[in-house]
Formats: structure tokens, C-alpha cells, sequence
């Protein structure tokens, strides 16, 4: 039995030293599927935002709930030809960063066509919906860089 308790505390530890990792650079972030694009015909060279599929260049998204270890933070950065990504949910104990986080939140991140005039609730709603982040948080900061260079901040607290 304490032979078991102490297996159980060096995993835990294990598991927590893990969650402290920094974003990770993506290295060669997967094309966006192209329906005309086959194995014989590559890709041609386009810009990093038309290959992953999302339109901004910097994406940070975090949720504080009560307590603590209970924050859920997505952080997307496009710098031309590199992309660092994390997911971090700390509800769920899911740490993520590099390849693993961005193909976690490309899906979502590629169906937003946010602008710089869609309306704060708006963007706040969609994003809260496509993460599926869960009601009860106590605050909601999202902040976005646009393609064209104009950041925005999101905020809302419940």
C-alpha cells in the first residue's frame, strides 16, 4: 500500500513537471486540405496563414476559473515560416505544446474569419463556442493579431 502511494506521488510529479513546458515551435505546420490538390501535384509556395488555414498571426486565449490549476490558456504564433503553439487546460490536466497543441487548435483557429469589426461579444462567443470553454469562468482575455498588424483584446468577466 505505501509502496503504491509513492509510485502514485513520483507520477504526479512527473505529470506536473510536464506541465511547465513553454510554447514549442511547430516545425512544418500541415497544409490545409486542398479537395484539387493531389499526392502528384505539390503544394505551391503561399504564405503560412493560406497553408495552416488561419488568418491571424498571433491568437492568445485565456480562461481563469476559481482556484488554482484551473486556467485553460491557447497561445497560436505565426512568425513567416515558424508557428509556436500551446494548449494548456489545467481543469482537464492536459498540457500540450509544438505539433501536438497546433494540431489541437488548428481546427478551430482556421474556421475563425473574425476582423477587426466584428463586434467583442461576438468574437467572445464564437471562440468560447469553438473551444468548448466551460461556463463558470470567473474571466475571459482573448487577444488577436491580424494579418494586417492590428492587435485587438477581448475581454470579459463573468
Amino acid at each position: 500500500m505505501k509502496a503504491r502511494m509513492i509510485m502514485t506521488a513520483a507520477g504526479l510529479s512527473l505529470l506536473l513537471a510536464a506541465c511547465g513546458e513553454e510554447d514549442e515551435t511547430v516545425q512544418d505546420p500541415a497544409p490545409a486540405e486542398d479537395a484539387e490538390q493531389t499526392e502528384d501535384q505539390p503544394a505551391p509556395e503561399e504564405e503560412n496563414q493560406e497553408d495552416t488555414g488561419i488568418s491571424f498571426l498571433e491568437f492568445d486565449m485565456d480562461a481563469d476559473y476559481e482556484g488554482n490549476d484551473n486556467d485553460f490558456e491557447i497561445s497560436y504564433d505565426s512568425e513567416g515560416s515558424q508557428v509556436e503553439a500551446s494548449y494548456e487546460n489545467e481543469r482537464d490536466m492536459l498540457t500540450m505544446s509544438g505539433d501536438d497543441a497546433f494540431q489541437e487548435i488548428q481546427p478551430v483557429l482556421s474556421e475563425f474569419d473574425f476582423t477587426t469589426e466584428t463586434p467583442d461579444d461576438e468574437v467572445i462567443d464564437r471562440v468560447i463556442e469553438g473551444f468548448e470553454v466551460e461556463e463558470g469562468f470567473q474571466s475571459i482575455e482573448i487577444e488577436i493579431k491580424f494579418e494586417d498588424g492590428t492587435e485587438k483584446e477581448y475581454q470579459r468577466g463573468n
